[in-house]
């Protein structure tokens, strides 16, 4: 068997008054995709990782996770 993909997700983290530190998740299905979510989301939220997720070869779910580091500008 082929290993198969199965999901790519970008986990974000955001923080709401009154209700802490809040995470969720959203599908991408290409690198163009991962990219313009990345841009678009960072102004609101907190890239917290990528995680892709799929079969290997014996069948197995098997996922990766990928971290984001945290960097800010300063003048």
């Amino acid at each position: 068997m082929k290993p198969t993909l199965q999901q790519c997700a970008l986990v974000v983290r955001q923080l709401k008054p009154g209700a802490g530190v809040t995470e969720s998740s959203v599908e991408v299905s290409s690198l163009e995709q991962l990219f313009d979510q990345c841009l678009s989301l960072v102004e609101q939220q907190l890239l917290e990782r990528f995680v892709v997720a799929g079969l290997d070869a014996r069948g197995r779910r098997r996922s990766l996770t990928f971290t984001f580091q945290s960097a800010s500008e300063r003048d």
